[in-house]
């Protein structure tokens, strides 16, 4: 929608600029105070003088070349989407950085396991080495007491018998001592180990959910990444498409516009052209010359001149008065234009231009340049 109001404004903005044309022609015609009746509006305004109507299109121009001006400069203004490139780049920083945080804290929660598991293996070598000097310390007492009973066997033979039973409930009592002890460390460190265990478990489980949750972020964050980078790169395309099109001189008149707008054509002979089916620009070139001519009440050779100065308004970047230079100089039509040598028109031009100033029929600004001619060539060459 914002393109079309463009195109709108520039094509009323050509029209307008078409019109002040039209009153300068008609002031070097008909005198600034020379009277005219317009062809849309005569029926309104009746007869009014030639720079009456100068003036009021001069502002109307104006009003519609500022009004474009305006509208094409807010529309490639991009601050905006640079302000909203500049937020994301912000919260991408901001998901990096809790990212890092949270990482921060797995590989604290991993820290605190390991010393967790070094301190319960630990204690576990401890209490085996304590279990293990109780067990070394009652079987030395019991190698000591069998010691005693075999010295009291060496001694007593007759108490064999006895001194047998009292050895058998001595291994008995150890058996139970040695039983007891490995029921101990079962029931001491057997929960423990377990507690560990899934402890353990627990918090692995919880790492690698971290661990995958932070690889969908990272997934996720490499995705808006790469789709902010496409928006970016398909803006920067609009933005040089644009610039291009800004770019390029357009041609005063087209084939599609109306034979009307023809510098030398008025509402009249436009009228008399549409009798015969010619209604475009395009149509008044292709026409046989005589037929014009007859139609017009011309001669063939103005015929020929006119079709000559709308092939010339075709090229891009030619305007009224760099048309009217050319005829000056001889060149009338898109084939002579073509056969010029760029450096040579423009001194022939050069030549003539002072006093064509002078008389106040251009001015100093609608000097063309050497580039801007050398344009021409090369356009009705191609």
């Amino acid at each position: 929608m914002k393109g079309i109001i463009i195109w709108v404004l520039v094509f009323f903005s050509f029209l307008a600029g078409s019109n002040v044309i039209n009153a300068l022609i008609m002031w070097f015609n008909f005198g600034p105070e020379g009277t005219f009746t317009p062809y849309l509006l005569g029926g309104l305004t009746g007869e009014i003088p030639v720079y009456v109507y100068l003036l009021v299109s001069v502002l109307v121009t104006l009003a519609f070349f500022g009004a474009t001006s305006h509208k094409v400069v807010s529309e490639l203004s991009n601050s905006d989407q640079i302000k909203a490139i500049a937020e994301n780049v912000n919260r991408l920083e901001s998901g990096q950085q809790s990212q890092q945080k949270v990482l921060e804290d797995v590989q604290a929660k991993v820290l605190v396991i390991d010393e967790s598991l070094e301190r319960t293996k630990k204690e576990f070598s401890k209490g085996l080495s304590e279990q293990g000097d109780a067990i070394k310390q009652s079987l030395e007492s019991g190698h000591q007491a069998h010691q005693k009973l075999l010295e009291a066997l060496q001694g007593q033979v007759v108490l064999l018998d006895e001194s047998l039973t009292r050895v058998k409930k001595g291994l008995s009592a150890q058996a139970e001592v040695i039983e007891g002890v490995n029921a101990n460390l079962v029931d001491k460190f057997g929960p423990q180990i377990a507690d560990v265990k899934e402890t353990v478990a627990k918090q692995l489980g919880e790492l690698e959910n971290a661990l995958a949750q932070h690889e969908q972020r990272q997934k996720k964050t490499a995705a808006i990444i790469t789709k902010q980078r496409a928006g970016i790169a398909e803006i920067k395309l609009k933005l040089e498409k644009l610039e291009d099109e800004l770019a390029k001189p357009k041609p005063l008149l087209a084939s599609q516009s109306n034979v009307e707008e023809i510098n030398g054509i008025g509402p009249k002979k436009g009228i008399e052209l549409k009798e015969i089916g010619i209604t475009d620009v395009g149509g008044f070139i292709m026409a046989d010359p005589k037929v014009v001519a007859e139609k017009m009440g011309s001669s063939e050779k103005t015929v020929e001149k006119l079709q000559g100065r709308a092939q010339l308004s075709m090229v891009p970047g030619l305007k009224g008065k760099g048309i009217f230079l050319l005829e000056e100089v001889g060149i009338t039509d898109r084939k002579s234009l073509s056969e010029q040598d760029p450096i040579e028109l423009s001194r022939k031009i050069n030549g003539i231009f002072k006093v064509n100033v002078e008389k106040g029929k251009v001015s100093k600004d609608d000097k063309p340049t050497i580039e801007e001619i050398d344009s021409w060539v090369k356009f009705v060459r191609s």
